[in-house]
């Protein structure tokens, strides 16, 4: 069921609590206006109405593979967009990036549980069509930046959401590698220089990989490290 509603305070929030309430199918959420939409670390998400893409996803899955649901719609879109005209790259964990390097979109994955189930809310916020990017965002961009061409919202936002499902069922039917193979051949981190913010500090490496749980493989100058959570920085050009 997909459900489109003028404003809201987030699409996370709003699936997470419906899920509480006894929602069990799985569900789309899209509005032209978020008014506390959040990002990792609890960063908020503005967008001018109207601007771009705001839509959260609910699907029953299991707890213990809730990060590869992330990772499927990540690829998704990556597909989605660049079927639409504009080329974009992933950015470890889930950020979206033109070929300048400036971000068009984040995403955030949350585990919901209840008693009787659980499952996972993801969502996106994809810059589409901003008339102009304050200097307030700085290292920020939208899809018409790239794309002379007016993007229809609407079909982008059909293409996603079909491509996350294409995506998932290869999971539930194939394991996660080939989505995890899918996602490395088109994330802009691996190969290159990174400075990676973690909760205990920074890390200085070469990211070599992502691996079968979606975490980063990094190379520093003392030992090859895996990180579960953490911002990156790409310190060199691809």
């Amino acid at each position: 069921m997909v459900e489109w509603v003028e404003s809201t305070a987030s699409t996370n929030a709003d699936l997470a609590e419906a899920v509480r309430s006894g929602l069990t199918d799985a569900r789309v959420l899209l509005t032209e206006e978020q008014t506390a939409g959040r990002g990792r670390r609890d960063r908020t998400w503005t967008m001018p109405p109207g601007g771009g893409l705001l839509m959260s996803m609910y699907v029953p899955w299991p707890a213990d593979d809730a990060a590869i649901v992330a990772t499927a719609l990540g690829v998704a879109a990556v597909d989605a967009i660049g079927g639409h005209g504009v080329p974009v790259a992933l950015k470890w964990p889930n950020d979206l990036l033109l070929p300048d390097g400036r971000k068009v979109a984040g995403m955030l994955g949350e585990r919901v549980a209840t008693d009787s189930h659980v499952g996972v809310v993801v969502g996106m916020g994809l810059n589409v069509s901003w008339p102009t990017i304050d200097d307030g965002f700085e290292g920020a961009g939208c899809l018409n930046d790239a794309n002379p061409e007016p993007i229809d919202r609407p079909a982008l936002a059909r293409t996603i959401i079909t491509n996350f499902d294409e995506e998932l069922r290869r999971v539930e039917h194939y394991g996660s590698t080939p989505v995890l193979d899918r996602y490395r051949v088109r994330c802009a981190t691996l190969g290159t220089e990174v400075r990676v913010q973690t909760p205990s500090g920074d890390i200085t490496g070469r990211a070599i990989d992502i691996d079968e749980s979606g975490r980063l493989r990094l190379e520093t100058t003392e030992e090859v490290m895996t990180i579960d959570v953490g911002d990156v920085v790409h310190l060199r050009p691809q």
